[in-house]
């Protein structure tokens, strides 16, 4: 059956709903990852600093690179 062309904006304005709430729940989602990376970072400055330890792995560009071949190699 075809649709008349009412139906069909109906259809249409009801999908661009759903899209702008997909939308604004995946930038709402993304905010909040960015919020969690930026505590996650403040807490392991802390944990370095406080306990004089090195948690983050600090990597030449060069051997990064020499692992990634070898992985590729594989």
């Amino acid at each position: 059956m075809t649709k008349t062309l009412e139906q069909r904006v109906i259809e249409l304005e009801a999908k661009v709903k759903l899209l702008e709430k997909q939308k604004a729940r995946a930038e709402h989602l993304a905010e909040r990852a960015d919020k969690k990376v930026i505590i996650f970072d403040m807490l392991v400055d802390m944990a370095e600093k406080e306990y004089d330890i090195e948690i983050r792995k600090n990597y030449k560009p060069e051997s990064s690179k020499t692992s990634m071949k070898n992985i590729k190699k594989q």
